[in-house]
């Protein structure tokens, strides 16, 4: 009897062992995606979940193909498409530049108007007058810079073209 209780107590210290070791060795991925989501099931039409940010922390739960079964830090679970994500923090998500640069992506009007209104920065600009880059084509980077595609406009491109998460 007595060896019977040491061995279910030397089992449950091994499952318990067995556990712990498992949410230790736990796989971390972060969105790496202007804008991602992640959805009930594994297609771009289930339900969407939760909106994710850029640099966003996810747990692995289980991987299925091209779609990983995530959960967020606040608990939310479901699949996101293993292109919006990378197992490496993605660069710039520290920093103040990095919130700059997302505040843009989101369209921050207090970022994009002013990015506009300056046109060139200091160091472009002594460059394009050292390169002998004319006004016209200056201001054609000015327009380019200020052109916004949306994101339905981007998700409707991927579906035409059958790419990312629509690819077959």
């Amino acid at each position: 009897m007595v060896h019977r209780v040491r061995l279910n107590v030397l089992l449950a210290a091994c499952l318990a062992g067995l556990a712990f070791a498992a949410s230790t060795l736990a796989e971390t991925v972060y969105v790496t995606a202007k804008t991602a989501q992640i959805r009930s099931g594994k297609t771009s039409l289930d339900p969407v979940v939760a909106n994710l940010q850029y640099g966003q922390e996810l747990d692995v739960v289980t991987r299925e193909d091209r779609w990983i079964h995530v959960q967020t830090t606040s608990g939310a679970k479901g699949w996101i498409y293993s292109s919006k994500v990378s197992s490496t923090k993605p660069p710039g998500t520290e920093n103040e530049l990095a919130a700059l640069g997302q505040r843009y992506r989101r369209g921050d009007p207090s970022v994009t108007a002013a990015a506009g209104a300056r046109g060139l920065d200091k160091a472009s600009e002594g460059y394009a007058d050292r390169a002998g880059i004319t006004q016209q084509h200056r201001d054609a980077v000015d327009r380019m810079t200020g052109y916004r595609i949306l994101d339905e406009e981007v998700q409707e491109f991927l579906k035409s073209g059958r790419l990312g998460e629509y690819a077959e």
